[in-house]
């Protein structure tokens, strides 16, 4: 398939490591996606549907996966004055433009949050545990392609959310998020709830160095609070944002000892740990 090439590139991840990507694909219609689907069902070769890369880790110098980036029409429809038609490949925070815009409620809590609609909506991306809100809360249906029945499907919030940064996406190599349908309650904002929350990012957040975001969605507060500080090479758990990798290397070696080490640190205390970065291979 000539579409899919090999590209190298420091530029699909947020954590900036470069990689050889083998198998390099972009598609913007969903015919275009069907047919890397069937390259890759015939070359036995795992998919990764790639948004902007905001949670992203790939693990090894050559990846071999394909990976497909996002390139669908970066549309957003007005179904009337509080309801939007949003294409995957919309940036979360060009939503959150209209809204504040046109003084409506929404997961303002995201602004600080640079992934695509679609990737936000495939890992159930939140406010944290303790606060109970999500994306979800804000849709109606969310359209899909499936490549393995060759359809369409109109889903609803309950038969797409699993569970806490869980949806039936995690995992899925063929089916495609092409669009969601979102319901905005009118509310008076008597401030910027965008500048606000960016204040409050840049304040609590450490963006001194790339990095992914938070790198646990599980894990136990306490350990992860010693390991801030903590450096391998050039990537560390930042001194000032708890459960957050820094990254200077140009590959991911260090960032995968310093999970291995919260990890194991959780294995011996019989605590539970489950990542919420996206590992890719």
């Amino acid at each position: 398939m000539e579409l899919v090439r090999t590209v190298t590139s420091d530029n699909l991840s947020f954590y900036r490591t470069s990689h050889i990507f083998e198998n390099y694909g972009e598609f913007e219609t969903i015919d275009q996606f069907r047919e890397y689907c069937h390259w890759a069902k015939e070359n036995n070769c795992n998919i990764y549907i790639l948004g902007n890369g905001s949670n992203t880790l790939f693990v090894h110098k050559k990846i071999k996966s394909l990976i497909l980036k996002n390139k669908l029409p970066k549309t957003i429809n007005v179904l009337s004055e509080n309801r939007l038609e949003v294409y995957s490949s919309v940036l979360v925070i060009d939503v959150l433009k209209y809204c504040q815009k046109n003084s409506l409620n929404s997961f303002y809590y995201l602004a600080s949050v640079p992934a695509t609609i679609g990737g936000a909506l495939a890992m159930n991306a939140g406010r944290g545990r303790r606060h109970g809100l999500t994306i979800y809360d804000f849709v109606e249906s969310v359209v899909v392609f499936d490549f393995e029945n060759s359809c369409l499907k109109t889903l609803n919030k309950k038969e797409i959310v699993k569970g806490y940064r869980e949806t039936i996406f995690t995992g899925s190599q063929s089916c495609l998020i092409l669009s969601a349908t979102f319901g905005f309650n009118p509310i008076t904002l008597e401030s910027n709830p965008i500048a606000e929350r960016c204040k409050w990012s840049k304040k609590a957040q450490d963006y001194s160095a790339p990095n992914c975001g938070s790198v646990f969605k599980v894990a136990d507060s306490r350990i992860l609070k010693r390991l801030k500080g903590l450096w391998i090479g050039q990537s560390g758990f930042s001194a000032k944002t708890t459960n957050w990798i820094l990254n200077k290397s140009t590959n991911s070696n260090s960032i995968l000892i310093l999970i291995a080490i919260a990890k194991l640190l959780h294995i011996l205390l019989r605590k539970k740990a489950e990542l919420e970065i996206i590992t890719v291979d």
